[in-house]
């Protein structure tokens, strides 16, 4: 068998190489991959918790930020103005119109002083069962989780159906709900634990669940290992892939003593 000629790949050496390389950065990726899915699966749940006065995690005309999700308990009464009823909705499913009010939130009771506009999510409806709208109740304290509020435009149609004490919105926008109730309003929405008399509960919140750092650092390794053996291997093939060159002849003179010059003395 004829030695390989220099510079010819070295092609035993090279697959083996690489097949051992895919199967180890394909064992990492994988890795990484189920301790990152991990992280956000194997976090300890936040169950929901005693509900806090709504002053401590948002203010009228501010962002909701860390308070969306959470449970609150607000004072004041339900103000004299038209109920919100927004289209196009889904509940486990089945169409839904949902009812907001307003509700007026007193002055200490939104740590400003002064009153300001609460939209309360009290319950939904069927669109075929949207008729009428019932007098609110007495409450003077309600409880429930604040609601993210969405964009001032819907993908709704707005029903061509008028309903006395009532006007139609596509959204859950409290931009859309300052046309019709007094300023300021609060950003985000409260949904009323306990729907008004007539209405369907909406479903509860998930429970949030905090995220495993840990396992998401592992994750990170992984991925770097499976980076850094890449890196090796390509580093091997490239030094040692072919077959190294002959080593250059030297010169004939110098080669052979015979040829030698003598020098003069």
């Amino acid at each position: 068998m004829s030695a390989r000629e220099p510079g010819s790949v070295k092609w035993g050496a090279v697959i083996g190489v690489g097949f051992l390389g895919l199967a180890v950065i394909a064992v990492c990726l994988s890795l990484g991959y189920w301790q990152w899915s991990r992280g956000f699966q194997s976090g300890q749940v936040i169950e929901a918790s005693d509900p806090v006065p709504l002053a401590d995690l948002v203010a009228p005309a501010s962002a909701a930020g860390a308070g969306v999700g959470k449970t609150v308990t607000v004072e004041g009464q339900w103000a004299d103005a038209d109920v919100a009823l927004v289209s196009g909705r889904s509940v486990d499913g089945d169409d839904a119109v949902m009812v907001v009010r307003p509700y007026t939130v007193s002055g200490d009771a939104t740590g400003t002083g002064e009153e300001a506009t609460l939209p309360v999510v009290v319950g939904w409806l069927p669109p075929a069962d949207v008729h009428t709208v019932s007098e609110p109740g007495d409450d003077s304290a309600i409880d429930g989780y604040l609601r993210g509020a969405e964009g001032g435009s819907g993908i709704a149609d707005t029903p061509d159906q008028e309903i006395a004490g009532a006007f139609w919105s596509t959204t859950l926008s409290p931009a859309v709900f300052a046309q019709h109730w007094d300023s300021p309003l609060y950003s985000a929405l409260l949904v009323a634990e306990t729907p008004e008399e007539g209405l369907n509960a909406l479903p509860a919140p998930a429970p949030d669940r905090e995220v495993n750092f840990r396992s998401l650092t592992y994750a990170i390794e992984w991925w770097l290992f499976g980076a850094f053996f890449a890196f090796i291997a390509a580093r091997w093939i490239r030094d040692n892939g072919r077959v190294p060159s002959a080593p250059a002849t030297g010169d004939a003179d110098t080669a052979d003593p015979a040829h030698a010059r003598k020098e003069p003395t």
